[in-house]
């Protein structure tokens, strides 16, 4: 009995090893990395030390206009600012300042810097035009 149990049991553990590291693959893994950041991207953000965890969209028009949604993924009542962005094709910077149109407090301005990451932008938001303090970010390209 000792000599099928071992045996087992060590193709067993290995058989379980292969399967629990295998990677969920990245479905724009295949894509080509972008060049420019015009376009709709989806993701989330986070406020002070913790993960992205509240729903977050820009809409980048390339005229250096910007939408931005979050609370929801719904963007037809998400909260809703508009800005303005800029984007270093050498370096791969993002930076943007919007303003949220639903009251006049001066705290509902934000900026963001980030970097184009293969289709990802990732990095920090601040309120008024400081780039970080506020948390961080992460959205993918949608289209």
């Amino acid at each position: 009995m000792k000599r099928i149990f071992f045996p087992l049991s060590l193709i067993l553990a290995i058989s379980a090893t292969f399967i629990s590291c295998k990677k969920d693959k990245d479905p724009d893994a295949d894509l080509p990395p972008l060049t420019d950041v015009v376009g709709y991207w989806v993701g989330m953000y986070g406020t002070g030390q913790g993960d992205p965890n509240k729903d977050y969209a820009f809409l980048v028009k390339p005229d250096n206009r910007l939408i931005v949604y979050s609370q929801t993924a719904d963007t037809s009542v998400a909260d809703k600012a508009t800005g303005t962005w800029t984007f270093d094709k050498q370096t791969k910077k993002f930076t943007s300042y919007y303003v949220y149109h639903h009251d006049d407090r001066p705290d509902n301005t934000h900026s963001t810097k980030g970097e184009l990451i293969h289709r990802s932008l990732t990095g920090t938001w601040g309120n008024g035009l400081e780039t970080s303090g506020g948390g961080t970010f992460k959205v993918t390209f949608k289209q």
